[in-house]
């Protein structure tokens, strides 16, 4: 009888709890795609930006992406997937908190700093996440799990848009 593998677990290691987090970075992003369009428009009517203004913002959003997806994959080969994780979330994070004394600033390219950081860190999540989580067991069940994960980048989309 042919043993059964486990989906998350790899030579005598359960990945579970890494696979949940990670799984987590998944809807993170989706949530940050897609939040792009609602706070245009909510920038639009606080800042009364002009059109040029508006496509700052996805600028600074695309721009985070742009500048930061080569330098992500030199940082991963360089120490591991877990660590550019790691990077991920701390500067996705510092994006986030950034944005608390830009509010109390008051200016527009405060935020747009703060978001492109924030976007840094997503650029840093999507190049870590995807391969970490099919290193996360058996190689014939890498497709699975990763399309698991992916499950929930529509889940952090559809929060994102309300």
């Amino acid at each position: 009888m042919e043993e059964k593998k486990s989906l998350i677990s790899k030579d005598g290691v359960n990945y579970l709890i890494p696979f949940i987090l990670v799984t987590f970075c998944f809807a993170l992003w989706g949530f940050a795609n897609d939040i792009t369009n609602p706070m245009v428009k909510a920038f639009s009517k606080i800042f009364r930006m002009s059109v040029t203004d508006g496509t700052l913002v996805q600028v600074a959003f695309y721009g985070g992406y742009f500048c930061m997806a080569f330098p992500a994959a030199i940082f991963i080969r360089k120490y591991s997937y877990k660590a550019g994780v790691l990077m991920g979330l701390g500067l996705y994070a510092t994006g986030a908190l950034l944005f608390f004394p830009s509010k109390s600033i008051g200016l527009y390219g405060c935020f747009l700093i703060a978001y492109f950081i924030m976007t840094c860190g997503l650029s840093f999540l999507e190049t870590s996440c995807n391969p970490y989580i099919l290193t996360m067991g058996p190689e014939e069940t890498a497709t699975r799990r990763l399309n698991m994960a992916q499950c929930f980048n529509p889940c952090g989309s559809i929060i994102g848009e309300q």
